[in-house]
């Protein structure tokens, strides 16, 4: 079994039982965290909590039925210290996809163009590195995941943004089915709809495994999810 795909065997995403999840309370501070010293470590520190707090909040009921006072009580903050650093909700949320593109996208990307095998390993590989950044990141990519859907009809600046950031999946997707298809490695079939079929099926394994939480095995999941992408579901002859 892969090194990456054992990692997730007695993991799972972590996003059903972040405490902010369910709710909108304050989060206490714990009495181990030292306290901000500096103007510097104040400003960090705020900006953290509040991104933490939002990313939580519009996982669980998304952006639109979510309220800054809800995000500043999660954070422990106040609601012009939102304002202050982010100016409005709008670019809060656009920080919030800039945070999981560096943090989730772009390292996603720059794993499976490193990978030295055929498209199909390029796929499994893409498909495994998800998973990691499912459980060691969940919110992030939750949030980029909902928000995405939650954005589909509208033409904003939010719209935009992740259309963009998806459009960097779907481009590399499509130079690796590319040159499968050129090697012979995979059936010739429309390169665009593959590279979105992969991307539906990378998207819709991490919400079901959001939604079921413990009870799914996420190590099976994500075997199940790849090895079925890649080979069907028909018993090999």
């Amino acid at each position: 079994m892969p090194a990456l795909l054992k990692a997730t065997a007695s993991k799972r995403p972590k996003a059903a039982a972040t405490p902010v999840v369910r709710g909108t309370k304050t989060k206490k501070r714990s009495s181990k965290s030292p306290k901000p010293a500096t103007n510097l470590e104040l400003r960090e520190d705020s900006i953290r909590r509040l991104s933490e707090a939002s990313f939580a909040l519009f996982v669980a009921k998304g952006y639109h039925a979510t309220s800054l006072d809800e995000i500043a009580r999660a954070a422990g903050l106040t609601k012009g210290s939102i304002y202050f650093y982010f100016n409005s909700k709008q670019r809060l949320l656009l920080g919030l996809l800039e945070d999981a593109r560096e943090a989730v996208v772009s390292p996603l990307l720059d794993h499976v163009h490193k990978i030295e095998g055929s498209a199909t390993d390029k796929i499994a590989g893409f498909f495994r590195f998800s998973s990691l950044n499912g459980i060691e990141q969940p919110q992030k990519l939750l949030c980029l995941i909902k928000t995405s859907i939650e954005f589909r009809d509208r033409d904003d600046a939010i719209s935009k943004r992740i259309v963009e950031i998806y459009d960097e999946i779907y481009s590399a997707l499509e130079t690796i089915l590319e040159a499968g298809k050129k090697r012979g490695e995979i059936a010739s079939t429309s390169t665009k709809e593959l590279a979105s079929m992969i991307v539906a099926t990378n998207d819709g394994m991490m919400l079901e495994w959001h939604r079921r939480g413990a009870n799914i095995d996420g190590r099976k999941l994500v075997r199940t999810v790849w090895t079925t992408f890649l080979h069907g579901i028909e018993p090999s002859n």
